[in-house]
């Protein structure tokens, strides 16, 4: 036996067993949604204790986000050419570090600056866990551990809220960050025992793309979120949105030149990968509104404790880790375009139902409209990613499974910030000339602090129904594109939610979540 085979023999005898795999990276993904929604309940605290402006305040949850959805497909290249292993350790420690820095925060500038490093670690360590997980299971093993991957990162993403808001009652606000802070840092300390894995042929980063992606979709939510407190038509505003649009065509010049493109330009000509992509999208707005903005509304208007809040989001949330077991046994009897279909009118009728919220409404009047929300966009978490990898071919899964969860979070950023940008714009026309200080008000009601005006509680909630509507009109447009992008075709390939992650289906090392 050579000596090379020898050394391959004793480091697989020291290789930790997959599960250990499995559970930290489990670990790390029910972390990062926590975080997410962790915020948007963690707002009136915040706001209690700095007083910043509503635009600096907004940046807690748009500063996360953007940086989680611009670098995704960049941190998928580096993992798999420097090492997996390395790139999830990287992520999910710089992730724990940013969450304990904000839970020490001194200032509302260090706690945006915190959020958008852990963005930055987020984004690392949720694609370089899904590859680590890709490269020690196979075959069915593979299928049941994306299960579990996928109810890990459901599981964050519903029970995020209650989890916070019982932070929020035992602590305050920092308690928020304290949580992810402890997992992130006690798995980042326990990753250096698991194997390493890489792709020997992996492609160079694209340097250019990633560049040009990152900073044109920053000035564009830079825009955004500044565009109620500067104007619309200011310099800075105009300027950022023109710059915005300069860096995204440079990036497409730049992509479509380049030997190794972070985009593959070719997949958007794909009419079933893009409307199951704008399926996605859609999805954004719908989705950001109730989880960041509620619990502000709540505070503001009902005067309800981030507890409160947080279980009444339950009900949107819940159905999210049930429906996806029972959408996966309905792909037996129902075909791909009438699930989807179905459900984004599920989301659409939900959101337009939520329009009942108001002053003094109860629990009862929300759970209808919640329920029927959550069970449509638990479907769509079941199905959407295994439609979006079989819609083009084979060779192509993998830049399709990257590609589409880009598309995905780029929504989420833009959601959170023009659904914030709305709140506060229209809930200011709304107050002109019945309150002393609109804008002042404005700040106060966006903080989620208790106002006992009649009209600021009007303004706010008229506000509130055109993001609403806003996510209900975005949702039923997406059903009719459903039904006319995935309508049959010849030798389609047909893949049920539960083997999106097969070995035949998507390579390796595609960030597929």
């Amino acid at each position: 036996m050579t000596s090379e085979a020898t050394s391959k023999q004793a480091a697989h005898k020291k290789q930790l067993p997959s599960w250990v795999t499995l559970l930290l990276v489990s670990l790390a993904v029910f972390n990062i949604p926590v975080a997410l929604t962790g915020a948007g309940v963690a707002l009136p605290g915040v706001a209690e204790a700095f007083h910043p402006s509503t635009q600096l305040l907004q940046w807690v949850v748009v500063g996360y986000n953007v940086m989680f959805a611009s670098l995704m497909l960049a941190f998928g290249t580096l993992a798999d050419r420097v090492g997996r292993r390395r790139v999830f350790q990287f992520g999910i420690a710089l992730f724990g570090a940013a969450a304990a820095i904000a839970t020490a925060a001194p200032s509302i500038v260090v706690l945006d600056i915190a959020r958008a490093a852990g963005g930055i670690g987020a984004s690392a360590a949720l694609t370089a866990g899904s590859t680590l997980v890709a490269a020690r299971f196979h075959g069915p093993a593979r299928v049941r551990a994306f299960g579990i991957f996928g109810t890990a990162l459901g599981a964050g993403l519903a029970f995020g809220p209650l989890i916070s808001g019982v932070m929020v009652a035992a602590v305050g606000w920092r308690g928020v960050f304290a949580v992810p802070a402890a997992v992130g840092l006690l798995v980042a300390a326990v990753t250096p025992l698991l194997s390493e894995s890489r792709n020997p042929a992996a492609q160079r980063l694209d340097w250019p793309g990633t560049i040009t992606f990152t900073a044109g979709l920053f000035l564009f939510i830079f825009a955004l979120v500044e565009g109620p407190a500067f104007g619309w038509t200011s310099a800075l505003v105009l300027g950022s949105l023109a710059g915005s649009v300069a860096l995204m065509a440079l990036f497409y010049a730049v992509e479509k030149r380049h030997t190794a493109p972070m985009f593959d330009l070719s997949l958007l000509r794909h009419s079933r990968f893009m409307g199951i992509s704008a399926t996605a999208m859609a999805l954004a707005f719908s989705l950001l509104p109730l989880l960041v903005l509620l619990p502000t509304y709540f505070s503001a208007v009902e005067g309800y404790s981030a507890l409160h809040s947080g279980g009444i989001l339950v009900l949107f949330t819940t159905p999210m880790l049930v429906m996806p077991l029972f959408a996966t046994h309905m792909s037996r009897l129902l075909p791909l375009r009438t699930q989807l279909a179905g459900a984004m009118a599920l989301v659409a009728g939900g959101m337009a139902w939520l329009s009942v919220i108001g002053p003094g409404v109860g629990v009862g009047a929300l759970a209808g409209p919640l329920l029927v929300a959550g069970f449509g966009y638990g479907v769509t978490l079941a199905v959407l990613d295994g439609a979006a990898v079989s819609s083009v071919e084979l060779e192509q899964a993998g830049m399709a499974a990257g590609m589409f969860n880009a598309f995905r979070l780029t929504a989420d950023t833009a959601a959170a910030a023009i659904g914030g940008s709305l709140l506060i714009s229209i809930t200011a026309a709304q107050m002109a000339g019945k309150v002393p200080d609109p804008a002042l008000v404005t700040e106060e009601l966006n903080g989620g602090v208790r106002t006992s005006l009649p009209a600021a509680s009007q303004a706010f909630t008229t506000a509130l129904h055109v993001v609403i509507w806003l996510g209900a009109a975005l949702a039923l447009v997406t059903v009719p594109i459903l039904l006319r992008t995935l309508r049959p075709q010849p030798q389609s390939v047909r893949l049920v939610a539960s083997s999106v992650t097969t070995s035949e289906a998507v390579p390796e090392n595609a960030p597929t979540f």
